[in-house]
């Protein structure tokens, strides 16, 4: 007879473990909880709880999953109720209530540890849940007969086989942004504000609350040859609304043609605007190849690296060889070359003077291309700040005048680059590149940083103003206009808090014409309780106590603290003035917030068109006050 092998002791474990039926309620525990998860991943947007609310509830349902295994160790559900399961052995009752309140006091120390790390407090506030230092975020009703007038694209999803239609897609994505930025009565997000959302898994509401917008435009682009189809929806990002869906199917025949189609689509679908929109039509007979080409040299050059620029300068080529008169093109040969001879460490006078000649041709061809005339700007007022090469004279000069369509335009004055931020992204590489060699240069002092940043404020760029600001009052405290500026754009970016803690910091800098104590405890009070407003108040009795005074205070910084305060007439009587004289902080009226409320008005939009020809108009904005980085009236 075979003697018998005694069990080990893990397999009388799992024998226990199964006989008490642990295993099969740890199987049922995951099921259930797989299917609240996935409930609550419909259900939860609808409440305004979105991502934060499911990290909550992943959290609470791991936590819960010790202690609910090990009472199903110690307990069983049974026909006669909830019973002590009996135990085999020396098991006693007390060792198993033992394991119990072990396994609750880690599991609850574990709870107290995410606690103290902020995972709780800060997805509940994300989430609209509580927050002890502001209101919840709540969820709004969408209203379809309320303006929108501000909006976000968010970057669009390239669903094409492989991926290979990301030039496409990136193309389609900034023309749409560029299009509805034409629109006077509508705020729209810069492209790089809008690309950190790439992929992001955060509702409508958060992203349109981080942004500060109305409404959301997300989609993906699937192309395969010729043809393709466009997924578009517009959100309204306070409730988190679906407003409407736009599907084009299309065989593509011209690129830029289906891309201003598209952008007519969307504005015809916001409520009131298209009543008002005007596009730039694009050129319908541009050769096919010659779009494909100019698109992926867009998209190479918005890379913003020396190799980069080369492909892109490649395919530029290769566009204007296909159609010799695509005004676009040969401006993006001109950007992409200069800033390949510009940043490669090796400047050749002769290709600088061929870019500068290729713009000056995209202008002439026409002379209504954003593109080409942000490009000749920007290269012309660029062109002094390169260094020369070692050894050898400094020959590189701005020219005077250009002719284009039979008038005179002045060159750099007329421009205005030092204020105004470029609206294409042709543009915005010079204009980056233009302000990193003021940066690093010999004029890289504070009124060339200050006005760098105002660039970027100018172009809805906060977060980046921000940071370099910040460098700026850290290295030079009595740098009064980088602290205005900083304050500005915390406030653009609706933090009152900050903008508060801001002037807080410029008082205790010691810094000679800054914020009293008193001024800041009243900013504090004021922000306390009325939040943005409250500072739009306190900056209104700053600005009219300085006009007492006999100061000089801008109608544009007037306007803006009247619009914070809801006394429109007299903002628009203000703004009215700020764009007869000129004043270079007009230039915000697209991308400022303050603005916001004033959009829907038609004297806005009348206001808005002026202020946008003062960008290249003969005399005007980059003539008056170029020493001040705020447009004072000097």
């Amino acid at each position: 007879m075979t003697p018998q092998t005694e069990p080990s002791g893990f397999s009388r474990f799992i024998a226990e473990m199964r006989r008490r039926h642990v295993v099969r309620f740890a199987l049922g525990y995951a099921a259930a909880a797989f299917v609240v998860l996935q409930l609550a991943e419909i259900v939860f947007p609808a409440f305004g709880l979105g991502e934060a609310g499911l990290r909550i509830l992943v959290v609470v349902v791991t936590l819960g999953f010790p202690p609910a295994t090990v009472l199903a160790w110690v307990f069983d559900i049974t026909d006669e109720g909830i019973k002590r399961t009996e135990g085999r052995g020396p098991d006693g009752y007390g060792p198993r209530l033992a394991l119990l309140g072990v396994t609750i006091a880690i599991v609850g120390g574990l709870g107290l540890w995410l606690a103290s790390r902020g995972v709780f407090s800060t997805a509940a506030t994300d989430a609209g849940v509580f927050d002890a230092g502001q209101p919840p975020l709540e969820l709004a009703v969408y209203d379809p007969s309320a303006p929108i007038t501000s909006i976000a694209v968010l970057p669009l999803e390239d669903f094409s086989e492989n991926g290979g239609q990301a030039y496409f897609t990136s193309g389609l994505h900034e023309e749409l942004i560029a299009k509805l930025s034409q629109v006077d009565g509508l705020r729209v997000v810069s492209r790089t504000s809008v690309s950190q959302y790439a992929g992001t898994a955060k509702t409508a509401t958060q992203i349109g609350r981080e942004l500060g917008v109305d409404a959301l435009i997300e989609g993906s682009v699937k192309r395969d040859g010729d043809q393709v189809r466009i997924t578009l929806q517009i959100i309204h990002a306070p409730s988190d609304s679906h407003i409407q869906t736009l599907q084009f199917d299309r065989t593509v025949t011209n690129v830029l043609a289906l891309q201003t189609e598209i952008a007519h689509a969307v504005v015809h679908e916001i409520e009131g605007i298209h009543e008002e929109s005007e596009f730039t039509q694009v050129a319908m007979d541009v050769e096919p190849d010659a779009q494909e080409a100019y698109l992926k040299g867009k998209y190479e050059y918005s890379r913003g690296t020396p190799e980069g620029y080369q492909m892109a300068l490649d395919y530029f080529k290769e566009a204007v060889d296909d159609d010799p008169e695509f005004a676009a093109a040969i401006a993006g040969m001109a950007g992409a070359r200069f800033l390949v001879h510009s940043t490669n460490g090796e400047i050749s006078e002769d290709e600088i003077g061929l870019a500068r000649a290729e713009a000056a041709h995209a202008l002439q061809l026409d002379s209504g291309s954003m593109e080409a005339m942000e490009v000749f700007a920007f290269i012309e007022r660029s062109i002094p700040l390169i260094p020369a090469p070692v050894g050898a004279p400094a020959t590189l000069e701005s020219t005077d005048r250009i002719l284009v369509a039979d008038a005179v335009i002045e060159s750099v004055s007329v421009l205005g680059t030092d204020w105004a931020s470029a609206m294409t992204s042709l543009g915005q590489r010079l204009e980056e590149q233009g302000r990193k060699r003021t940066m690093d240069g010999q004029r890289g002092g504070e009124v060339q940083q200050a006005l760098a940043a105002r660039q970027l404020i100018g172009a809805g760029r906060f977060g980046d103003a921000t940071t370099l600001l910040r460098e700026i009052v850290t290295s030079t405290p009595e740098a009064g206009p980088a602290w205005e500026l900083l304050v500005r754009a915390e406030i653009s970016e609706g933090d009152a808090d900050e903008a508060s803690a801001v002037v807080r910091e410029w008082s205790e800098s010691g810094a000679s014409a800054a914020p009293t104590a008193a001024a800041v405890a009243v900013l504090d009070q004021a922000v306390r309780e009325n939040g943005v407003r409250g500072y739009w108040g306190w900056s209104l009795a700053r600005l009219e106590a300085k006009l007492a005074s006999g100061g000089s205070v801008s109608h544009t910084d007037l306007a803006a603290a009247l619009a914070g305060t809801d006394d429109n007439e007299a903002a628009f009587t203000h703004l009215a003035a700020a764009v007869a004289a000129g004043e270079r902080g007009v230039l915000t009226l697209r991308t400022d917030p303050v603005w916001d409320r004033l959009r829907r008005d038609p004297r806005f939009t009348e206001l808005a068109g002026q202020a946008r020809a003062i960008r290249f108009a003969p005399g005007a904005a980059g003539g008056r006050g170029r020493g001040d980085p705020n447009g004072r009236r000097n």
